[in-house]
């Protein structure tokens, strides 16, 4: 029976919201025992009229049916795919109405399989749902993953894991992947950039009148501010944050017994441990080692490698406008490995790559918490954004009072194949707590971002490891103004200059530094720029390879607590190729390296002579003297 122009319109003309679930899970339920194609039914064979039943978990681990009713079809709802109409009378049911969490639940016509439970309105007065045909998944199930690379090590393997498991360390999808300069890595900037990709599958069909498409995430054991930076980072990419607890940590010695069935719970576990980042959603359809869930797509960022587990809902918790279950997971198992338009597919014999984040906070007496230890998902964007909310909610919530404070953070991150990277991070402020929105800018996150979206190769980090120390005061010296002790100095010695420095809550600082002064620049003035030496960057070479990469990263900081007194050298010239930096080259050395043989050039830069002048503590305010060299008379 074909839908009427008529019945579509009606349906269009009601005020809609999309709802979606979310991710993998457990249960008992309806295995699959027989062939896919044996216990599916066409979508042309649904008719309105028809009734049957799904699979959901109201509450526990067991799936428990439901009735249905088909309405009627909505014909290419999204390209290439349509959408079943289904009423869905039961008492809870008819109370929630459309619940998020249902997502992948399997619906029944006859006893075969049509679809995944997949979408909702908003604001529906009755039970009506949206239906994801199984045939759209399963063509997802069939697409080609490839082959694990190599081996991704020891650390992402789970106690009890299967003896089957493969390990893989294979490509992210490159939907995932930052745009730009791998130095100037800025994760709200991939944030944007992948919402942008991932917006267009989304979004609802033009004209639906139905809101973009969402996967429920529970976090729990995140501080106020990381929650807060997880609803800016992952709403926009498809991912709803909601409140919950951490659940199951970590993988047990039954890890090789477990399953998921039809109609039970799986989460995608982005972080376990102190913190818990997890999808929650519905399995759909089991066939042998491969699971098919959803109905609709997380990011759909195709190829990936996340962490999949087995869970359990709490309740479902009915709302005016969006219903949803609340829950969390319970035993890791499977990768999620394609991540499609009409549903997720899973591995449950790949074992997915993860790495540890350590935090180990010093300086807070009394804190009832200052050890944490978390695993986080290996992703191009998610993992440096675990890795921001991890170790800002750490420290948020272990001295996030609103006082003075300074900060200080040494990170060491293992790069598989380049050794350490050991990355410092800083600050001082008051009545505003330090936590993960200032991680979100930090060193460790710019560095883990620049490798994992590196264009060389595959990049995985090992583990990440941060040491905090906390003062309850505000180490920072003002700047107050600089004077030149002599106006005109002697070609080849150093001008010297008197700072005087104003330390917060404490006394004046007069303290007189040197600055060295090539004796090239008789005969000029020279203007001395004197800056915080976090505000400055060094001049490094465009990374041509992952070995460029990894040292530009260790050493294009200056340290925190210092000053930087900066001129310009005229008539010269730094230039940054092949991974190498030449910060003074005269200008017959720049013209041969212009040469027209060949086609890569050289990056070419104003010389500038960079002074680090150490302090105790960090520095606010810059000024500007000049000084007047003396003429070499011959």
């Amino acid at each position: 029976m074909t839908v009427t122009h008529r019945t579509v319109i009606r349906w269009r003309s009601v005020p809609l919201g999309l709802l979606c679930g979310a991710l993998l899970a457990a249960g008992i339920g309806l295995a699959a025992r027989l062939p896919a194609q044996q216990r599916t039914m066409d979508v042309k064979d649904v008719k309105p009229g028809m009734k049957g039943y799904g699979l959901t978990v109201f509450s526990g681990t067991k799936p428990q049916r439901f009735d249905v009713e088909i309405i009627s079809t909505l014909h290419n709802f999204r390209p290439g795919q349509d959408l079943f109409i289904v009423k869905t009378p039961h008492p809870r049911l008819n109370i929630a109405r459309t619940v998020a969490g249902m997502s992948g639940s399997p619906i029944f016509i006859n006893d075969k399989l049509i679809g995944a439970y997949a979408y909702g309105w908003y604001f529906n007065v009755e039970p009506i749902a949206g239906v994801t045909p199984i045939k759209n998944m399963l063509e997802d199930l069939r697409r080609p993953v490839p082959p694990a690379l190599h081996p991704s090590g020891p650390s992402g393997l789970l106690p009890g894991a299967p003896k089957a498991a493969k390990q893989a360390r294979r490509p992210s999808s490159s939907r995932n992947r930052f745009r730009g300069k791998l130095l100037d890595y800025d994760l709200r900037k991939h944030a944007t950039q992948v919402a942008n990709n991932a917006r267009p599958s989304l979004a609802a069909p033009a004209g639906s009148r139905l809101r973009a498409a969402s996967t429920d995430v529970m976090v729990g054991g995140l501080s106020q501010g990381a929650v807060k930076l997880a609803r800016a980072l992952l709403e926009p990419v498809g991912m709803r944050v909601l409140q919950a607890g951490t659940g199951g940590g970590k993988a047990t010695t039954t890890a090789a017994k477990a399953k998921y069935v039809d109609g039970g719970v799986i989460t995608v576990q982005l972080v376990r441990g102190d913190m818990s980042i997890s999808g929650l959603g519905t399995v759909t359809h089991v066939v042998g080692d491969k699971l098919v869930a959803f109905g609709h797509p997380m990011m759909n960022g195709g190829i990936e490698q996340l962490p999949t587990a087995l869970g359990t809902v709490h309740w479902i918790l009915s709302t005016q406008n969006r219903s949803f279950k609340i829950g969390e997971p319970t035993q890791p198992l499977g990768t999620l490995v394609n991540d499609r338009q009409a549903s997720i597919v899973v591995d449950t014999t790949r074992v997915a790559p993860t790495f540890p984040i350590t935090v180990d906070i010093a300086g807070a007496p009394g804190a009832p918490k200052t050890k944490w230890r978390m695993e986080g998902a290996h992703d191009q964007f998610l993992s440096p954004s675990i890795i921001a909310m991890a170790i800002g909610s750490a420290l948020q919530t272990t001295s996030g009072e609103r006082n003075d404070m300074t900060w200080r953070a040494v990170s060491k991150m293992q790069v598989d194949g380049h050794g350490t990277l050991t990355l410092n991070d800083f600050g001082a402020g008051s009545r505003v707590p330090a936590g993960p929105s200032t991680f979100a800018r930090s060193r460790v996150v710019r560095a883990a971002g620049a490798l994992l979206n590196n264009p060389w190769e595959i990049s995985r980090i090992r583990s990440v490891e941060t040491k905090l120390k906390v003062m309850h005061k505000r180490d920072v010296l003002q700047l107050r103004g600089t004077q030149v002790l002599e106006q005109v100095i002697d070609a080849g010695k150093p001008a010297r200059l008197r700072l005087t420095l104003q330390a917060f809550h404490g006394k004046q600082i007069n303290r007189t530094v040197e600055v060295p002064i090539p004796r090239s620049l008789a005969g000029r003035t020279v203007q001395i720029k004197l800056q915080p030496a976090y505000t400055v960057d060094r001049i490094v070479a465009a990374p041509e390879n992952i070995g460029d990469l990894v040292r530009a990263l260790g050493s294009m900081d200056f340290p925190g607590e210092a000053l930087i007194a900066s001129y310009r050298l005229p008539k010269q010239a730094s230039a940054a190729i092949n991974g190498n930096v030449a910060l003074r080259l005269p200008p017959g050395a720049v013209d041969t390296l212009r040469t027209t043989s060949q086609t890569i050039k050289p990056q070419l830069y104003a010389a500038t002579k960079q002074v680090v002048i150490p302090l105790k503590g960090f520095l606010t305010g810059q000024d500007t003297v000049e000084v007047k060299v003396r003429k070499v008379i011959r």
